[in-house]
C-alpha cells in the first residue's frame, strides 16, 4: 500500500477554496510531515519479524531503536509509506493524498496484521540480496506510533475547531491582494526604465559607448582619494537619471537617513542597523540613540577598553600565565566574524606601516573545524606566548565553540587546567546578551570581554570589537583607528 500525491486538476481552484474554508484541513495538511518524521524515531518497532538493533547516534536521543533491515534504503520511496499504515489510514480523507487501492479499502477500520515470529538471523541490509524478490512489506505499527499519531490528530482537531473562525478568516484574508498596494513594477518610473532598456540599452555595444568622451567623463566619482569609474557599464547618462528618479520615488535618501539615525529598519528582528555608528567620531556622542541608549557613547567606551588592553599586551604590561610576552594571536570565528578581519589583515600586512608595526607578532585565523586546519593554525606556536580571541555574537555558534574548546584544551595540555590559564590566554568578542555564556566558558569578563551589540550585523562587524581586537593586537590600535577614520569618510 503506497501513498500517491494527487496532482492539481482542473478543479484545483475548488480544492484551494475548500482548504481555505476549512482551517482544520489546512492544519492537518501542515502536521502530516511532522508525523512522518516522528515515525522514524519510535522504539520497539519490528518489521514483519525482521528485526535488528540499530543505534541512533544522536546525543539527544541516545537510545536503542529496533528497526527493520531496510533502514539503509530510506531513499526508496516505496519503503517509507509501508511503515505507517495507521497514518495512511488516518489521513486518507486529506485532499492532498490518495492511495492506489479502492476507496472501500480506505474506509475500513485499520487492524494491524499479526507479526511473524522474529527472525534475528537476518539483521543487516547486506544480507538482503534482492529486495524486489522479497514479500511486499506489510508492516505493523508499534503501539508508540499508534498512540502518538492518534494524540497528534486529536490535538490538531481540537485546535482547529477552537480557532476555526479566526484561522479561517486569517487564511482567507492573507490570500486576498490588497487594493491599496502600490507595486514598484507598476510605477511610471519603473516602466520608463524598462522602456529605456528595451529601446536604447539593448541596441548599444560597450565598445561604442566608450568612444563617447563626454559620457565617460560623466560616469565617475572621486572622494578623498577614492576614484570610482563606472563608465565600463552598458549604461548612458540617461540611465543614471532614470535610476535616480526611481530612487527618489522609493524615498531612498530618507530610508538611508533612518538607518543612520537608529530607527529599527530591520523589521524582521525589530532591531536598528547601526554599524555606521561603529566609526562615528566622539563629537557625535549624543546624536544617535537605540532603545534609549547613547550608541556612539557606548562605542567609544568599548574602543577605549580595546585600546587599553591591546596596548597593554603589545607593551608587555599584560602577560600570559607563565609571564611570557603574548606575541601570537589566533582569532577563532566563522562567517562575518572571520572574513572581514582576515581581509583587512591581508591588506595591512603588505603596507609599509603595517609591516613595521607588526614586527615580532603573528596573527592567524581559525574558522574550519577540520582537525588538520586546527593543527596548521597551532603549528610552531608556543602556547605560553599565544592569545586566543573567540569571536561569536551569540557565543553559541557550533563551529566557533567547537574550535574554542579545542583551543582551550590545547592551552591546558601545555600549561595545566588552572582556571587562570583561560583567564590569561583567552578573550571574547560577543554580544552583551551572551555575558553568562562567556563567564561559564571561563573567560575574565571584567577585563577580557569586548562586547558588541545586537544592532551590529555579522557581515558589517569589522569596525566593532570583531575586527578591532585582533587587528589592534597585531598592528597596534592607532592603525585600526586610521581604518575607522577612512571608513567614516566614505560612508553614504
Amino acid at each position: 500500500m503506497r501513498f500517491s500525491i494527487r496532482r492539481p486538476t482542473n478543479a484545483s481552484n475548488h480544492h484551494d477554496a475548500n482548504i481555505l474554508n476549512n482551517p482544520s484541513k489546512a492544519l492537518l495538511k501542515m502536521m502530516i510531515p511532522t508525523i512522518l518524521v516522528l515515525s522514524w524515531f519510535i522504539p520497539d518497532y519490528s518489521v514483519d519479524g525482521l528485526t535488528s538493533n540499530w543505534s541512533f547516534t544522536s546525543g539527544r536521543l541516545g537510545r536503542r531503536i529496533r528497526q527493520g533491515p531496510h533502514i539503509s534504503h530510506l531513499h526508496d520511496y516505496r519503503v517509507f509509506p509501508a511503515r505507517i499504515p495507521y497514518v495512511r489510514h488516518h489521513f486518507t480523507q486529506c485532499p492532498l493524498y490518495s492511495t492506489t487501492e479502492s476507496s472501500s479499502t480506505d474506509n475500513k477500520k485499520y487492524e494491524p496484521e499479526k507479526s511473524h515470529e522474529e527472525d534475528t538471523s537476518i539483521t543487516q541490509p547486506s544480507d538482503i540480496v534482492d529486495r524486489d524478490r522479497q514479500q511486499k512489506f506489510q508492516n505493523p505499527v508499534s503501539k508508540q506510533l499508534h498512540h502518538i499519531a492518534n494524540r497528534i490528530h486529536q490535538d490538531v482537531s481540537h485546535v482547529a475547531e477552537g480557532l476555526a473562525f479566526d484561522a479561517g478568516a486569517a487564511i482567507v484574508e492573507t490570500h486576498k491582494p490588497s487594493k491599496n498596494v502600490s507595486y514598484l513594477s507598476s510605477s511610471p518610473q519603473w516602466k520608463r526604465l524598462v522602456d529605456h532598456r528595451d529601446k536604447v540599452i539593448h541596441k548599444l555595444h560597450l565598445r561604442d559607448l566608450l568612444k563617447d568622451r563626454t559620457r565617460s567623463d560623466q560616469l565617475f566619482v572621486e572622494h578623498d582619494g577614492v576614484y570610482l569609474d563606472y563608465s565600463r557599464q552598458q549604461i548612458t547618462v540617461e540611465t543614471i537619471d532614470l535610476l535616480s528618479s526611481l530612487a527618489t520615488r522609493q524615498n531612498l535618501r530618507a530610508k538611508i537617513n533612518a538607518m543612520f539615525e537608529g530607527e529599527k529598519i530591520n523589521f524582521t528582528e525589530d532591531r536598528a542597523v547601526l554599524h555606521t555608528a561603529l566609526r562615528a567620531k566622539k563629537d557625535q556622542i549624543g546624536t544617535v540613540f537605540s532603545d534609549g541608549e547613547d550608541v556612539v557613547k557606548q562605542v567609544h567606551e568599548m574602543l577605549d577598553h580595546i585600546k587599553y588592553f591591546t596596548e597593554g599586551v603589545r607593551s608587555g604590561e599584560i602577560r600570559g600565565y607563565t609571564g611570557k610576552h603574548l606575541r601570537n594571536i589566533i582569532s577563532v570565528g566563522i562567517g562575518g566574524s572571520y572574513l572581514g578581519p582576515e581581509f583587512l589583515h591581508e591588506v595591512l600586512k603588505t603596507e609599509p606601516e603595517g609591516v613595521n608595526s607588526s614586527l615580532g607578532y603573528s596573527l592567524r585565523f581559525l574558522s574550519n573545524v577540520d582537525p588538520v586546519d586546527v593543527e596548521r593554525t597551532c603549528s610552531e606556536l608556543d602556547p605560553e606566548e599565544t592569545l586566543i580571541v573567540i569571536v561569536s555574537k551569540t557565543f553559541t555558534t557550533a563551529e566557533t565553540m567547537l574550535n574554542a574548546r579545542t583551543m582551550r584544551q590545547w592551552l591546558w595540555d601545555f600549561m595545566g587546567d588552572d582556571p587562570e590559564v583561560v583567564r590569561k590566554h583567552m578573550v571574547a568578542c560577543s554580544s552583551v546578551s551572551s555575558t553568562n555564556l562567556v563567564v561559564d566558558f571561563g573567560i575574565n569578563t571584567e577585563e577580557n570581554f569586548f562586547r558588541f551589540w545586537d544592532w551590529v550585523g555579522g557581515r558589517y562587524s569589522l569596525c566593532s570589537s570583531v575586527g578591532a581586537v585582533p587587528i589592534s593586537l597585531m598592528y597596534g590600535f592607532d592603525v585600526f583607528q586610521k581604518f575607522l577614520d577612512v571608513s567614516d569618510k566614505i560612508a553614504i
